[in-house]
């Protein structure tokens, strides 16, 4: 099983057709996980990297059991300045996709732990509880069956525990086993959509970066082909290729401001010739690959370490 803890949220990234994302020989992402009746995206990636979050900072239990309050939960997706009904409703749908989500596991048998020619399934949250107030807003929502200020003063009432859940153990064991690296919140916040996937794939120490020998700087540089499969890995399904292209062009300076040690994403292709998208960022130091700096249960710190 990939030793990378991000592995499986960034399958979440698959809301279409399913892509595979591979950069010399080493796959990097598959945008594989599904469940019936539900297109998973940005909101799962970052409910799921949400729930690793408070299972570092509460410990890392064995037994992979953790609780929240939607408060706590809201703090860490969207910091303080989005907090509300409508993004309560968002958190509870995607956490009731991922219970039923089938994630796929290539090259590896899950039944007895070890390097198999096939493809494993899972669920990696294997139970949930949701309190029956934070439940009947959710069902209600849209009707005239509970008012804001109601809900609001139930809710104010419920701590930690209205919302709890249960990792699977495979998966909590691969969490305790493997080195961490950092995941910043305060970076994942100001990213959306495509700009928020190549953030999170490119930041990866999986990524075979090469040093930009022409720079005077301390660069390095990965290229990538831009094929279908790949461009819908990372969530990039237009129609054509200079749309895809397009597509990552305009994301990639986003990324570039929300993290400063990215120089570059470009796209680049046109008539005659493969598209291929070129990365540039700053070679990473030894202290992006420290060991377990855990945050504080607070939750008022959002650096996170996860597996590298």
């Amino acid at each position: 099983m990939d030793d990378d803890a991000a592995t499986a949220a960034g399958q979440l990234f698959g809301s279409g057709p399913s892509g595979l994302l591979i950069i010399d020989a080493r796959e990097l992402l598959s945008s594989t996980a599904r469940v019936v009746g539900a297109q998973m995206g940005e909101i799962h990636f970052k409910v799921w990297m949400a729930l690793i979050t408070m299972h570092v900072a509460h410990g890392m239990p064995e037994d992979g059991k953790g609780a929240s309050g939607v408060g706590e939960f809201s703090r860490i997706i969207w910091g303080d300045k989005e907090r509300g009904g409508s993004n309560t409703r968002k958190l509870l749908r995607a956490l009731f996709d991922l219970r039923d989500a089938k994630f796929t596991v290539p090259g590896f048998d899950m039944v007895n732990q070890r390097p198999a020619a096939g493809v494993s399934d899972t669920n990696l949250l294997i139970n949930l509880f949701v309190d029956e107030t934070i439940l009947k807003a959710y069902q209600q929502a849209g009707t005239h069956g509970m008012d804001r200020s109601e809900f609001g003063r139930e809710l104010g009432a419920k701590g930690r525990g209205t919302i709890a859940w249960r990792l699977h153990p495979d998966y909590t064991q691969r969490l305790a086993e493997t080195d961490l690296r950092r995941f910043d919140w305060t970076k994942a916040q100001n990213l959306r959509g495509v700009a928020l996937a190549l953030w999170m794939v490119f930041s990866s120490p999986r990524v075979p970066y090469r040093p930009l020998f022409e720079a005077t700087d301390d660069l390095e540089v990965v290229e990538v082909p831009l094929t279908v499969e790949h461009c819908q890995a990372l969530g990039v399904r237009a129609g054509t290729d200079a749309a895809r292209r397009r597509t990552f062009n305009e994301a990639g300076p986003r990324v570039c401001a929300a993290d400063r040690s990215f120089e570059a994403f470009e796209a680049h292709g046109g008539r005659g010739r493969d598209s291929f998208l070129r990365v540039v960022r700053r070679r990473s130091s030894a202290s992006e690959n420290s060991r377990r700096s855990v945050p504080a249960a607070s939750g008022t710190e959002r650096q996170l370490s996860l597996s590298t």
